[in-house]
């Protein structure tokens, strides 16, 4: 039987570089994210992820990509947010991040293919809203 869990993600563009934040873990690029733990909304799950990968401080608004994958016993639903960063300091404590790097778009399709065209997500809007 499958496990289903969340993963999110947060899109951080800096549109006078043209270029996205991403992290290195110990096997892959990505962008800033992780596993929504219990009880989490998304968005809350996006910037607590982004903060720990980063020591950013993020505001997340539209999601801007939805894919999922099974991968092993686990049916994941990947979520990307668009976000941008509020203040804090590049720079992490997690153990699992190699590196953090502003990369230019076409590296970042290289390294991140499953992402796509990013310029194609950064003109995504899907409406997000908690209910309260």
């Amino acid at each position: 039987m499958l496990i289903h869990v969340d993963v999110v993600y947060v899109l951080l563009y800096d549109q006078e570089t043209d270029k996205i934040l991403a992290v290195h873990n110990e096997q892959f690029w990505s962008l800033p994210g992780g596993k929504r733990e219990h009880g989490e909304m998304l968005s809350e799950a996006a910037v607590r992820e982004a903060k720990e990968e980063t020591g950013l401080d993020v505001r997340v608004f539209d999601i801007v990509h939805v894919s999922e994958k099974v991968i092993n016993d686990e049916h994941a639903t990947f979520i990307t947010f668009y976000g941008e960063i509020g203040g804090g300091t590049i720079g992490t404590t997690d153990s699992e991040i190699q590196d953090i790097r502003w990369l230019g778009l076409d590296e970042a399709e290289v390294l991140m293919p499953y992402l796509g065209n990013i310029r194609e997500l950064l003109r995504n809007h899907a409406h997000y809203h908690v209910e309260k």
